[in-house]
């Protein structure tokens, strides 16, 4: 108890004068709890949904990804309502049982081996070889390279990618880089700005354009949208979706405050609506499987393959 309260002084000892962390607060500890009385069972679980390959972009917007990306490419587009308003509550909530999930998990955010409880078939972790702390994440191409590693080595099972982006720190803007990476200690960043938790609040605290911070979260949209390219062309069903989104000044319905970035535990239409963008590949069954063999091993005895 002694150490709880220590922390709490020295919380309040250095935000005490910044409105923004006052409103996350009050947010995490107050309007959260309430709502989840009226929201316990709201959003999706992915694992409960179709596909072969879900492929996570880590605080995407729903708006943000119709903004950027051209959902018409797509075999189906919705907006679905996300189980978590940040990463670790979104993964406990998909993933937080303790019977095994057969699939495989690449994942790019630390955050993500922090809270999963469950046993995958298999959990792959490129972050822990490819976070730059000059950048301060993880670039996305790092992760579609283990994943298509991991597609190769278990083309039978179900597999997730989780890429950070385009969650902060946005790899085309470095001067809005305000916070460390949070949610784990493993990871250091370098050159960052102080005065903000993070660039969501910097906003907040009239330190940066909203404008400008919007463009570079789409610019980090698309730069993992590039990415994840190789990943789409591919048999059965692949769909691109997210954990939470971010609140960039909305305002919680029905009180007098304005919300920054993604506090645990709340519902809000910024930080609940995600993608879910669908591809649907051809499905070859094991009977053309076998006749694709066939076909080679005729071709090799007739010298016409290796």
């Amino acid at each position: 108890m002694l150490k709880k309260l220590q922390y709490a002084v020295n919380e309040i000892a250095a935000n005490y004068d910044r409105p923004t962390w006052w409103q996350n607060r009050a947010a995490h500890r107050i309007v959260g709890p309430l709502q989840s009385r009226f929201h316990e069972h709201d959003g999706i679980h992915v694992l409960d949904r179709e596909w072969d390959t879900l492929l996570v972009l880590d605080a995407c917007r729903g708006d943000l990804f119709e903004e950027i990306a051209d959902t018409s490419t797509y075999d189906s587009y919705e907006r679905v309502y996300s189980a978590g308003s940040a990463t670790h509550e979104w993964v406990k909530a998909n993933f937080g049982s303790p019977a095994k999930t057969d699939c495989v998990y690449v994942t790019g955010n630390p955050v993500v081996s922090r809270q999963v409880e469950t046993a995958f078939h298999c959990f792959l972790e490129p972050w822990r070889e490819s976070f730059d702390p000059e950048i301060g994440t993880v670039p996305p191409e790092d992760v579609t390279e283990a994943a298509l590693d991991a597609r190769e080595q278990f083309p039978e099972k179900r597999l997730i990618v989780h890429y950070l982006q385009p969650h902060y720190p946005f790899l085309g803007a470095p001067h809005l880089r305000y916070a460390e990476f949070n949610g784990t200690e493993e990871v250091t960043v370098e050159g960052v700005k102080q005065g903000a938790t993070d660039v969501w609040e910097a906003v907040g605290l009239g330190y940066e354009n909203a404008d400008e911070v919007w463009e570079a979260y789409g610019d980090n949209l698309q730069r993992v949208l590039d990415a994840i390219e190789p990943l789409l062309d591919h048999e059965g069903r692949t769909v691109v979706t997210s954990d939470h989104g971010n609140n960039l000044g909305e305002r919680m319905p029905l009180l007098p405050m304005r919300l920054y970035g993604h506090p645990t535990g709340i519902h809000h239409p910024a930080l609940r609506e995600v993608p879910w963008a669908v591809i649907e590949g051809e499905t070859v069954d094991e009977g053309d499987r076998q006749m694709t063999a066939d076909v080679e091993e005729q071709l090799r005895s007739l010298g016409y393959a290796d």
